[in-house]
């Protein structure tokens, strides 16, 4: 078989294979100089220059120090300039972030964030005091600091503190007290991970180092956790380092994450692998040249200096401190721009070049080396001999029938680290033919033996049951079951036993058969995720392709893309605003578009200044046709807007947003609560009017809530519904009155007045505290008021607001106003009444015992006749022009109370008052009244006395019912019917 040429652009490291990929950066204002500050974004898409060399035909003002240029990592055009005012050496830090925005941390402690086109975004200030903006220096040798995408981690020597930054969105900062120990640390550095809490910070000291878990170190609050929670690295014990090399951007697609640590004094350098949260030393030399370091990925790291790049390999793991076991390769560049990129691999920028550099994968040597003969190999040379005619094609996928599986799995892993589509495509091809040519001949090998062991069973039946050899015959039953086929059908179930040629024939038949259901089992149960990892490794080719092209001109091959991940590939095109392959991607992947549209949103409402709401709100809606309303929701097109400071454009895109509680959400978020009362009184749903209420609370207390009700009802309604729930009068007093609900407030107040007589009787009977409400309206904070008089002066101020409505010139409703008449005549008497009643306590002790106050008219005559005060009484009815049938009535239940038989018949006699008594329909005479009374007294005598007065058909009733009560034959219920019927009557006298 002819031997395969090796590819040019690979390069031996060892044992292992090095790949360098090369491409012409063509943009004529790429610039990158010695002493410019720079950052790489992930997969080289942009590279961010920071110089203080000016172009000499830029006419700039005088107060700029310096620019920050960004360019295309593909091809070196440029994509924006952006002049600075600070010069470049007070820059400490340029990093991009995990969202593609770059973070510039500058030596007074300010952190400026820009986006990926330059576009200002924010600022803030490192954590070093409480002060938010305070500006805090940044001395270099006190304070170590190690930036990656996902924030900020550095130790003040100064102030003996570790501090975690989350983040570049604003200052999110964890810190505690590390004492003497920060002064042994030299190095930091954090290995990221696709959950932020899980990224390991790696900790560099004079005499070791030491790794921690996120999680655990934002737990910490002094040194002692801190001891608790970090691990040592035990290779390391003893030596010290100064530098800690990482890739500072994640791959989630990539299950060791490998970095490096190197003591500058002695040139010292150890490869280092996390994996399963342990540390594993690869290897350890000492370096003969010096330079800037960085890692490559799978143990290999890249020393730049000067025109050389020289990468270093310990090869085998188990080869620790074996300084023979070190392999170099050196490469001559001038690199201007160098940086350890995802997934493994270094990217190179030099002054007219681009360059990659990552080492081979094991299954693209397997297939693509010069001297590889490996099944994968066979696979694709039978696949390129069948591309051209050759018949011997399939003869040579014989050679590796067993094997194919595993060689079309190696050909889809190969295609991945192929930077050469046409390439990739072919190793795609070749495993496709292996899997069909594979299946075909399994199926046929299967379909062979079969009907090859079904001949042999029938024609092995047939010599059983024609000819036996005797001695055969004779063979021990242990033989026969050992040797007894499963092809051969009821050799043991008749009891005829087989001869040995015919029991070794059908054995072969057998192996055959379990051989080839073997193989159609692999290929079945392979064929799922061969499938799924042929489909993968297509479409991150395609996806590979399609980055290189414009607009993107992002070099990069699918196994980058694959350890990148998907999402956040789609959020790096969003960020770069190629915003339409990012959703043509987002498409081909199968990954959420929301983050793409809720990009393109911010940047179309931030380049539309020029247009108006109206022409935005078209704009929008007419390019989002299909995803606006449906993938997006309107809420999160407007919360967008709302972001970039168009207000009015939100709440237009916001009307268009179907689902109630995310608008209502949305407006309580931006603060208008008005329009959110507005969706809350649509929906009738009093949860929203209630959360408004509590929103609007909050800062203003009652002046929003006001507010808000002056033009709803619904919320204004809601909130009286909770004041009167909870029992809080004083709040609603002032709400009424502050929102002119007159007649409200003087219900309110006479309700208000009523507690303080009747509290309920859940309280307890110590006296409330009084609220300040009340000390407002009483005039008073002393408790030395009486409760009469407390409620009096209630009610008096309830009669002002009754009086208010009814002088009022601008309330043209005749039911209100006469409302309000019969409230203020109400309360006026009502009044007069706790004052007489308060009078009358004080005039007697036994009526201050029996606590008129508060009670009403009928009970307070009532009681004034129960004590004998008749003429109080008397005067007290005539006062507030009590009928004369209450009154009345009050004396009788009275004189019933005491047991006053002679009052009784002089009530029963009184002929003048009998007169004066109003008969109700139905109702009884006076004089049955009093005789019940002296029937439920069992006052007999006095009852046939005044029975003798009247007249023949009342007197007769009268009689029968005596005669029937002494003669025994009275009924119970008319035993009792005096005593219910008075029982009533007093009821409805004073309650």
């Amino acid at each position: 078989m002819v031997a395969r040429s090796p590819p040019t652009n690979w390069h031996e490291l060892g044992v292992r294979k090095l790949r360098r990929e090369s491409w012409k950066l063509t943009g004529e204002q790429w610039r990158c100089c010695l002493g410019d500050a720079w950052a790489v974004a992930p997969l080289g898409c942009v590279v961010a220059v920071v110089t203080s060399r000016m172009e000499s035909s830029s006419a700039l003002p005088e107060n700029v120090k310096c620019q920050m240029r960004i360019f295309r990592g593909g091809t070196g055009s440029l994509v924006t300039c952006v002049p600075w005012l600070v010069r470049l050496d007070t820059l400490l830090a340029l990093q991009w972030t995990d969202s593609m925005l770059l973070a510039a941390i500058f030596r007074n402690s300010c952190v400026r964030v820009l986006s990926a086109n330059g576009d200002f975004m924010h600022y803030f200030h490192l954590f070093f005091t409480e002060e938010a903006a305070q500006s805090y220096p940044i001395d270099s040798s006190l304070v170590t600091l190690c930036t990656w995408g996902g924030g900020a981690v550095y130790v003040s020597k100064e102030k003996a503190c570790l501090y975690v930054q989350r983040g570049f969105e604003g200052r999110n900062c964890v810190h505690f007290p590390l004492g003497d120990y920060s002064l042994r640390i030299s190095a930091l550095g954090v290995l990221p991970h696709e959950d932020w809490m899980e990224s390991v910070v790696i900790v560099a000291r004079v005499d070791g180092a030491c790794h921690v878990v996120m999680r655990e170190l934002l737990k910490c609050r002094d040194y002692e956790d801190f001891q608790r929670c970090a691990t040592e690295i035990s290779h390391l014990e003893g030596i010290g380092f100064d530098e800690v090399v990482f890739c500072s951007h994640v791959a989630p697609g990539c299950e060791e994450t490998y970095f490096a640590l190197r003591d500058s004094s002695t040139n010292t350098v150890a490869s280092m692998c996390y994996r399963n949260g342990r540390v594993y030393q690869l290897w350890r030399t000492v370096l003969g040249t010096s330079g800037d370091l960085y890692v490559v990925g799978s143990g290999v790291v890249a020393v730049v200096s000067g025109d050389r790049i020289t990468f270093i390999h310990g090869g085998d793991d188990g080869a620790q401190d074996a300084t023979s076991a070190i392999v170099k390769t050196h490469f001559s560049a001038k690199p201007v721009c160098v940086s350890s990129d995802v997934g493994g691999g270094l990217r190179v920028f030099t002054a007219s070049n681009g360059e990659f550099f990552k080492l081979v994968s094991p299954a693209a040597e397997s297939v693509l080396a010069s001297c590889a003969s490996g099944p994968a190999s066979v696979l694709l040379r039978a696949y390129e001999t069948f591309q051209s005619g050759d018949v011997k094609a399939c003869e040579a996928l014989r050679l590796i029938r067993d094997d194919v599986v595993d060689a079309t799995a190696t050909c889809v892993a190969a295609s991945l680290d192929c930077w050469d589509f046409d390439t990739a495509s072919t190793l795609l091809d070749a495993a496709l033919f292996g899997r069909s040519m594979n299946s075909v001949q399994v199926e046929g090998e299967h379909d062979a033996v079969s009907s090859a062991s079904t001949s042999e069973n029938v024609s092995t039946t047939g010599s059983v049951d024609g000819s036996v050899d005797s001695a055969k015959s004779k063979l021990p039953s242990r033989h026969t079951a050992r040797s007894s086929p499963r092809g051969v059908p009821g050799a043991i179930g008749t009891g005829v036993v087989p001869s040995a040629e015919d029991a070794a024939t059908a054995a072969d038949a057998t192996d055959s058969t379990s051989i080839a259901t073997t193989r159609q089992d692999q290929v079945g149960t392979a064929g799922e995720q061969h499938i799924r990892g042929h489909a993968t490794a297509l479409a991150m080719i395609r996806v590979a392709k399609a980055l290189q092209a414009v607009p993107s001109e992002i070099c990069t091959n699918p196994s980058q893309l694959l350890a990148f991940g998907s999402r956040a590939l789609v959020s790096m095109l969003a960020s770069l605003r190629f915003h339409l392959l990012a959703l043509k991607v987002a498409d081909f992947l199968g990954a959420d578009k929301k983050e793409v549209l809720l990009h393109w949103v911010h940047t179309r409402v931030k380049l539309g200044n020029h247009m108006t709401d109206e022409e935005l709100v078209e704009v929008i809606t007419k390019l989002l046709d299909g995803y606006a309303g449906v993938v997006l929701p309107y809420a999160d097109i407007a919360e967008a807007a709302a972001k970039e400071k168009r207000e009015t454009l939100a709440l237009a895109l916001l009307d268009r947003e179907r689902s109630t509680l995310r608008k209502f959400n949305s407006l309580c978020s931006w603060g208008e609560l008005s329009k959110a009362a507005i969706v809350a009184a649509e929906a009738c749903d009093t949860l929203y009017a209630a959360q408004l209420i509590q929103e609007a609370q909050s800062g203003s207390k009652l002046e929003r809530v006001v507010e808000i009700s002056n033009s709803n009802s619904f919320v204004r309604d809601v909130f009286i519904k909770q004041c009167n729930l909870e029992g809080d009068s004083d709040v609603l007093q002032v709400f009424l009155e502050r929102t002119d609900d007159i007649v409200g407030a003087g219900m309110n107040a006479v309700r208000r007045a009523m507690e303080i007589l009747q509290p309920s009787a859940a309280e307890t009977p110590e006296p409330r505290p009084r609220s300040a409400m009340h000390q407002l309206v009483t005039h008073t904070a002393a408790q030395a008021n009486t409760q009469s008089e407390d409620c009096v002066t209630w009610l008096k101020y309830s009669s002002d607001f009754f009086r208010a409505v009814i002088a009022s010139k601008s309330n043209r409703n005749a039911g209100v106003v006469e409302t309000a008449g019969l409230w203020k005549d109400c309360i006026s008497q009502q009044r007069e009444l706790l004052t007489a009643q308060a009078a009358l306590e004080r005039s007697s002790p036994e009526l201050a015992k029996a606590g008129l106050v508060g009670r009403s008219l009928v009970h307070t005559v009532f009681m004034l006749y129960r004590l004998d005060m008749g003429k109080k009484a008397e005067k007290l009815a005539s006062k507030f022009r009590m009928p004369f049938n209450q009154l009345w009535r009050c004396q009788l239940a009275a004189a019933h109370e005491v047991q006053n038989i002679n009052e009784l018949l002089r009530m029963a006699t009184d002929k003048s008052a009998h007169a004066q008594y109003v008969m109700l329909k139905n109702g009884k005479e006076p004089v049955d009244l009093v005789l019940e009374a002296l029937l439920s007294l069992g006052a007999t005598n006095a009852v046939e006395s005044v029975v003798a007065t009247l007249r023949s058909p009342h007197q007769q009733r009268w009689r029968n019912r005596l005669n029937a009560r002494l003669g025994g034959t009275g009924s119970p219920e008319s035993d009792n019917q005096a005593q219910s019927l008075f029982a009533s009557l007093s009821k409805r006298i004073w309650n």
